[in-house]
Order: C-alpha cells, then sequence, then structure tokens
C-alpha cells in the first residue's frame, strides 16, 4: 500500500510510475476480472446465435449507462477519502462512508426502477421484439442485484481512498469465478436449472452482486486495520451537509460517465437499427475494447488515489509529478495494446463467434478501435488525476461537449447519413476519445499549476 507519507528519497520519474503501479495494479486485476464477467456473459451468449448476441449487447448497453451514472457519485467517496486520509482525518473517513451508504440506497431504487422500464424505448427506435425480449429480460435480472451492488462499491470506494487495493481484487477474482459457473447454468441449463440464454447471464450478474457485497462487508469488518476509522458505530440518519457535498462532488462525475456511457449505449442503439449482425459485432468490439482498458484504467485509477492523497497532505508539487506520470504512463501502455489490437484483429474477433459474417464485420472494428483504445487511455488517467483533485464540474462539461458534440455526431454523419454504417459509427467514436485525452490533460496542467502555486512546494519537491 502507497501513502502520500511515503515519499520517494530522489523524485523521478520511475518512482512515481512505481507508486502508481504498486496501488494500481491490484485495480487492473478487479477491472480484468470486472470485465471478464462480461467477456464471459458474450462468449457463451455468442454461441446461442445472433438474435441472443443481440440482445446482450442492447441490454448490457443499458445496464452500463444506468450503472455508471449512479456510480459516478457514489465515486465522490474515493478522492474525499483519500484527502481525509493524507490529512489523517480518520473519524470522518467512518462518517463519510455511512452517509454514502444512504446514497447507495436511494440510487440503487431508481436505478432499479429505470432496468425494469426500457422495453417502450426499445420498441420506439424500431428494434426487433425478440431482440427487445431478451433485452428486457436480462435487465430484470440484473435489477435483483443492483442494491448490492452499489453498497459493494461504497466499499469499494473506501479502500481505493487509503489505498488498500489488494482486498478488492481478491472479491472480484471471487465473484468472477462464482458468476461464470451461475451464469454457465442459467445460459445453457446445466445441473438441471432452466436454459435462459442471455436472460440467464443478467441473473447470474444479480446474484454474483450480492455476493461481492457480502465479501468486502465481512472482510472490512474483521480487518484491524480499519478500526481507526470507527466504521461500525451506529448508522446516522442521512445527513443533508454531508450528503449535499458528496453529491456537488459525485453530480458531475456521474454526469461525466453518463454522458461517455450514454455515447456509447446511443451507438450500441445505432447499431441495433442496422441489423442483427451489426449490433452482434459491435458488441464483440465493444467488449473487446473494454476488456484492454481495464490496464490503463486500474492505472487511472491508482493516479486518482495518490493525487488526492498528496493534496490532502498539503504536496501539489508531488501530486503535479504523480498526476503527470500516470498519463503518460496510462498512454504508453494504451497505445501498445491497440498495436496489438491491431494486428491481432481477425485471431481476436474468431475468438468471440462461429458465424462468419459477424466475425468479418469484427475484424474491421477491431482494427478501428486500436486507435480508440489510445485515446481512452489517456483521458482515463486525465480524468482520474483531476478527480483527485476534487476537479469534476468543468470535465463534465469538457466531456459533455467532445462525447456528442463530436463522437455522436460523427457518428451519425459519417455512419448514417454518409452510409459507412458501423465504420463510421466507429470512427466517429474514435475521434471523440482521443479528442477528449489531449484536452483533459491540459486542464489538469492548468488546475494542479493552481494547486502548487497556492501552496509553497516542499524542499525535496
Amino acid at each position: 500500500m502507497n501513502s502520500a507519507h511515503t515519499r520517494p528519497k530522489k523524485p523521478s520519474f520511475l518512482t512515481d510510475a512505481r507508486a502508481v503501479v504498486v496501488v494500481g495494479w491490484p485495480l487492473i486485476l478487479n477491472n480484468l476480472f470486472n470485465i471478464g464477467v462480461n467477456v464471459s456473459d458474450t462468449l457463451m451468449v455468442g454461441r446461442l446465435g445472433a438474435t441472443q448476441l443481440a440482445g446482450l449487447s442492447i441490454g448490457s448497453s443499458l445496464w452500463i449507462v444506468t450503472f455508471l451514472a449512479g456510480l459516478g457519485i457514489l465515486m465522490a467517496l474515493g478522492p474525499t477519502v483519500s484527502q481525509h486520509y493524507g490529512a489523517r482525518r480518520m473519524l470522518q473517513i467512518g462518517r463519510d462512508t455511512r452517509q454514502a451508504v444512504w446514497l447507495a440506497l436511494g440510487i440503487a431504487a431508481i436505478v432499479a426502477v429505470v432496468l425494469n422500464h426500457v422495453s417502450p424505448l426499445l420498441l420506439w427506435l424500431g428494434i426487433e421484439t425478440d431482440v427487445v425480449d431478451l433485452a428486457q429480460g436480462y435487465l430484470r435480472g440484473v435489477s435483483i442485484g443492483v442494491p448490492g451492488c452499489y453498497l459493494y462499491h461504497v466499499m469499494r470506494q473506501l479502500n481505493e481512498g487509503i489505498g488498500r487495493t489488494i482486498p478488492i481484487m481478491v472479491v472480484m477474482g471471487i465473484a468472477l469465478i462464482a458468476n461464470v459457473a451461475i451464469s454457465y447454468c442459467l445460459v445453457f441449463g446445466a445441473l438441471g436449472f432452466p436454459a435462459l440464454g442471455a436472460v440467464g447471464s443478467g441473473i447470474g450478474n444479480g446474484i454474483a452482486y450480492w455476493l461481492m457485497f457480502a465479501m468486502i462487508t465481512i472482510y472490512v469488518s474483521r480487518a484491524p486495520v480499519y478500526g481507526q476509522f470507527a466504521l461500525w458505530q451506529r448508522l446516522e440518519r442521512p445527513d443533508p451537509v454531508i450528503l449535499r457535498r458528496l453529491l456537488a462532488l459525485g453530480g458531475p462525475i456521474g454526469g461525466s460517465l453518463l454522458l461517455q456511457a450514454g455515447l456509447f449505449t446511443a451507438l450500441a442503439l445505432l447499431m441495433g437499427t442496422l441489423g442483427k449482425t451489426y449490433a452482434a459485432a459491435h458488441q464483440i468490439t465493444l467488449n473487446y475494447a473494454g476488456l484492454v482498458f481495464m490496464v490503463p484504467l486500474g492505472l487511472a485509477f491508482g493516479t486518482a488515489v495518490l493525487v488526492g492523497q498528496h493534496i490532502g497532505a498539503g504536496n501539489p508539487e508531488h501530486a503535479r509529478r504523480i498526476g503527470n506520470t500516470g498519463i503518460v504512463l496510462c498512454a504508453v501502455v494504451a497505445l501498445g495494446v491497440g498495436v496489438l489490437t491491431f494486428f491481432s484483429a481477425h485471431f481476436i474477433a474468431h475468438i468471440y463467434t462461429n458465424d462468419t459474417a459477424v466475425a468479418a464485420l469484427a475484424t474491421s472494428l477491431l482494427g478501428i478501435s486500436a486507435v480508440l483504445q489510445a485515446g481512452d487511455g489517456t483521458q482515463s488517467a486525465a480524468a482520474g488525476a483531476l478527480r483527485g483533485l476534487k476537479d469534476t464540474r468543468t470535465p463534465m462539461l469538457i466531456n459533455g461537449a467532445i462525447y456528442w458534440g463530436i463522437g455522436f455526431s460523427l457518428a451519425w454523419l459519417l455512419g448514417i447519413r454518409m452510409g459507412l454504417g458501423a465504420y463510421g459509427i466507429w470512427i466517429g467514436l474514435a475521434s471523440a476519445l482521443c479528442v477528449a485525452a489531449v484536452v483533459l490533460t491540459w486542464r489538469f496542467r492548468v488546475v494542479i499549476a493552481r494547486h502548487v502555486a497556492a501552496v509553497p512546494a516542499p524542499p525535496d519537491a
């Protein structure tokens, strides 16, 4: 575990990169385990044909966008805890975490209602009825685990904020194994269970979310290190002051994630209007891109934790070095992954599906996604560094302008109006993420410069 109170004697890119990796590597594995659930679902459902895979594609896209909107609000707890931890305000960590539980329960109630009422929207968009039925069934299955999912993420944000990322990784690793086993039984009808296809994968995910919450709660309640936060005092009534503070910080994070995930969902729906083959190929490409994105994303989370801790400790110069290092590190990793994707696209597509038409289209889209991966990895690191500074409102506005002003507009213009179809849609998406990488990096440099100017740098910075 790293913290703001452990400083390298000779600051350098390597020492700062090592600090990011120490915090970030368990989050990389956690993220890979997390996306591994989606990958395994796609691989299993993909064997059942284009209709089932299209239903999973639409359903999972809608789940992701609603989930991330709520998660973004809860992500306010992470930088809040990290700055408390850097400033050694231990009891405040416990109080803010308990208040975040109320926030999680409120968000879960809203999201569960939304997930159970999406059919009219999908039918209005002209998506085929059999695909709509599968997507709605998938979402109903997921909805049973929504409260457990958000309560788990409260515990995750606590652990990330104090730099204890290994417990998160272990919980997600166990959950992946359990989720795959449950989903396999429900998708294919193994061990006497009904064969529910895409709907079964949603139910499996919902069950796994409660398992994740149970595991992390048991660990946190028993490990002595958490005693300093007095977490298990009586759960106070909702505190308007703390809740407003968390909402003020987390609302823009949720808005930013909603704008980005909303773009991905809107493009998935556009693909759905082009036919089952396009929706299935899009699901494969998006699923793989999400899988490899988990590596730079884990490093981005590590960057956010350390930036927040050093700001809390009153050391903005070190926060600046960590932020810049994290951005460069994520950019290099994402670029390398993009190159590998470009040269392995045909092989990757055929791992996912036996359908010749779907595999051929997915191969082409994977080539375009290689560019997207470089931009996405870089912008995630810049966004993480900004969260560590508690700068969330302006990045939300930036993301809105870029994702929809550039990303959706280009995707619609090239893919629909100019007839480039799936290729045009993915070109628009890749363009938006590359522009976001440049603008958010610039934003971090501007904001951190203000912090450095306001607080004298320590002698060893």
